[in-house]
């Protein structure tokens, strides 16, 4: 995917949002499905989620997006809107784990084998990668969780790497944010189309990260 603040015929819409933006939370704000979850009982760090989460949803309209997907984690939310199509996105923030022993749990032997080939520093950014364009990939597809994340991720061939995804036609891209999130998006318009530009939305509650294209494919 290209990545740009111009809008163009294909796009992307896409917000970020930390823990300054529950300030901005208001129930009016809310939909009607969310207006009936809106009193449930969510302490500490699910409140926040929720209030960031949701007024970022409010900012970005996704109530007249074709499709939206939401992603949030430790008081921060990533938003994505589109046209049309399939969408999903995926938000994790990066954190030391025995990466070697859950990727036998959510990646196939390939993807096994070149995370163990990869050096030791290299291993996290690598595993946190492969597991937010699986998340994003489950969403937008409406894949089985966790069983289907075996089944979508990357490949080598000819010394490239390569989607593994649904059938039809794909464009994913992740990005490192600001320092320690990663980032995934998944999109796919069914009978193909252009390359979608991702258009970083910056307001009152998304503002622009400081980010990086990890890696970009379309299938």
């Amino acid at each position: 995917m290209k990545t740009t603040d111009v809008a163009a015929s294909t796009v992307l819409h896409v917000g970020w949002a930390g823990p300054a933006a529950a300030q901005a939370y208001s129930e009016a704000c809310l939909s009607e499905a969310d207006r009936m979850r809106a009193g449930g009982a969510r302490r500490g760090k699910a409140e926040l989620d929720w209030r960031v989460s949701r007024a970022l949803m409010a900012e970005l309209d996704v109530a007249s997006a074709g499709v939206w997907s939401l992603s949030h984690s430790g008081g921060h939310a990533l938003c994505a809107r589109a046209a049309g199509g399939k969408l999903g996105v995926d938000l994790e923030r990066i954190k030391p784990r025995d990466v070697l022993r859950l990727a036998q749990w959510v990646c196939d032997p390939a993807e096994c084998e070149i995370l163990h080939g990869q050096a030791a520093a290299l291993q996290l950014t690598y595993f946190y990668l492969l597991w937010t364009l699986k998340e994003a990939f489950v969403k937008a597809a409406g894949l089985e969780f966790p069983g289907a994340m075996r089944d979508v991720g990357l490949r080598e061939e000819a010394g490239e790497q390569r989607l593994r995804a649904p059938a039809g036609k794909w464009h994913a891209a992740v990005f490192l944010l600001e320092p320690d999130w990663m980032a995934a998006i998944v999109t796919s318009a069914g009978g193909g189309g252009p390359l979608p530009v991702v258009a970083w939305q910056s307001g009152q509650i998304a503002r622009v990260p400081v980010h990086r294209m990890l890696g970009s494919w379309s299938c």
